[in-house]
């Protein structure tokens, strides 16, 4: 009896990791959300709703987007540069993060504060399609 309540038990925490693994590499939504602790930057405007889903979040700085590449609605690696192709940001990290026009942070910039959110850049300096580099600094 004490080997089956034992193989049950290793079966049981298996199971529950099996199931809580896949969460955990979940970091980001592709739908709009954005968790805490990270940038989430957005091809489509409103944060893809309605559109193609396009996204990528960010934990620290990057100065050349264009060495990223949008993932899909499924996680999966969409073969499409990021630079100058952000159409919205969700800031979650808990500091300040900036989008710059250029690489290397350069050129018409905006500054996002925490938890602050923007459906259409076009209304920023940086743009609509735009951005190059995405700087995030703590104070």
């Amino acid at each position: 009896m004490r080997l089956s309540k034992k193989a049950a038990g290793i079966v049981a925490a298996v199971t529950l990791f099996t199931v809580a693994a896949p969460a955990a590499a979940a970091v980001a939504s592709p739908r709009s959300t954005c968790y805490g602790g990270r940038v989430c930057l957005y091809a489509g405007y409103d944060y893809n709703r309605g559109q193609a889903d396009h996204w990528r979040d960010f934990v620290q700085d990057d100065s050349n987007l264009a060495d990223n590449n949008w993932l899909n609605w499924d996680f999966s690696n969409s073969w499409r540069s990021m630079d100058n192709d952000t159409s919205s940001v969700r800031n979650r990290i808990g500091c300040s993060a900036t989008l710059w026009q250029h690489p290397g942070y350069t050129g018409s910039h905006s500054t996002f504060t925490h938890n602050s959110n923007d459906g259409l850049l076009e209304n920023n300096a940086v743009g609509n399609n735009r951005a190059s580099s995405l700087d995030i600094w703590c104070r």
